[in-house]
């Protein structure tokens, strides 16, 4: 089983224009349309259309709540197993003038003690070999839950895969979680300076010698990844000559492809690869990427050793 946890999602609601924005001005769109987000959600998305279920937890509540899930009925293997709080689940707007987006980004309810507790309860049930994605940022007063959380999960033999803040990474490192999806400039800001390829290497190199099996870093632009692992550490070009449509969802499109693979291979590299095709295929697609597209792209996937562990 693979439950994919969000513990902030969103009501995305999307507004598109051919007009650029104009501060303190009304601005008209010609097409409007909602999606249900969060990062958890996006990875339960690709694996829907590569036809692997998945359940959905992480919080919902308020008037959001029921159209929220409405909106995932659509996906077939997707099997919602969220905790109902008192708080309205936020919504966030996405204006696109055809060139670029403008995001508002709401903050989200508050989660109580209990609220959490009754999420432990759902993922406690989850056992040996089953994986557990816990994928977008988690507000800092939860850090702690979460990361008792995590650990009991990894005790139990639990697959923990980890896209979320650098602190709740750092504090899981000791238990070995199975992948920890980053971004360079996470790493950057964790170190406090700009590094290099040789210096992102070397601290990916570090977060394997902590614990974590695989660690995969995608680079600022989104048009580079590494992989870092047992047998070494790996490079893969995501964007080519052809101009990505959106970067937004490339990531957990990664992780995604990644635990796919995982359910067949026992091999990080050939999961590596097959991650970063979802991921480029997601980049070029409008929405995420459909199984054909990420298919079609197999052939064309270089994935390239730079250095050991």
């Amino acid at each position: 089983m693979i439950v994919t946890c969000t513990m902030n999602p969103s009501l995305d609601y999307y507004m598109e224009s051919d007009q650029p924005i104009h501060p303190g001005h009304t601005n008209r769109s010609h097409l409007e349309y909602y999606e249900a987000g969060g990062k958890g959600i996006n990875v339960s998305i690709v694996l829907n259309n590569l036809q692997v279920p998945t359940r959905a937890c992480g919080f919902l509540g308020g008037f959001t709540k029921d159209f929220y899930i409405t909106l995932l009925e659509k996906y077939q293997y997707i099997q919602p197993n969220f905790t109902y709080t008192n708080g309205h689940t936020r919504i966030n707007v996405k204006f696109t003038d055809g060139e670029k987006e403008t995001s508002f980004n709401s903050t989200g309810p508050y989660i109580t003690d209990q609220d959490m507790e009754n999420l432990m309860l759902k993922t406690n049930r989850l056992d040996e070999g089953d994986y557990f994605v816990l994928a977008g940022d988690c507000p800092e007063y939860l850090n702690e839950s979460v990361g008792i959380m995590l650990e009991r999960l990894m005790n139990d033999g639990v697959r923990v895969c980890l896209s979320t803040n650098p602190a709740i990474i750092e504090q899981a490192l000791p238990n070995h979680p199975f992948l920890v999806k980053t971004r360079s400039s996470y790493v950057n800001e964790y170190v406090g300076r700009q590094l290099d390829e040789s210096e992102l290497i070397d601290v990916l190199r570090g977060l394997v010698r902590k614990g974590a099996v695989n660690v995969i870093c995608t680079t600022k632009s989104g048009k580079e990844a590494y992989l870092a692992c047992e047998e070494g550490v790996y490079h893969a070009e995501l964007i080519h000559q052809e101009k990505a449509v959106s970067m937004i969802g490339s990531g957990d499109a990664m992780i995604a492809g990644f635990l796919m693979d995982s359910l067949r291979s026992v091999s990080p590299v050939e999961s590596f690869r097959f991650g970063s095709c979802c991921s480029t295929a997601t980049a070029y697609s409008k929405g995420f990427a459909t199984r054909d597209k990420i298919l079609s792209l197999m052939e064309e996937s270089v994935v390239e050793k730079v250095a050991e562990i």
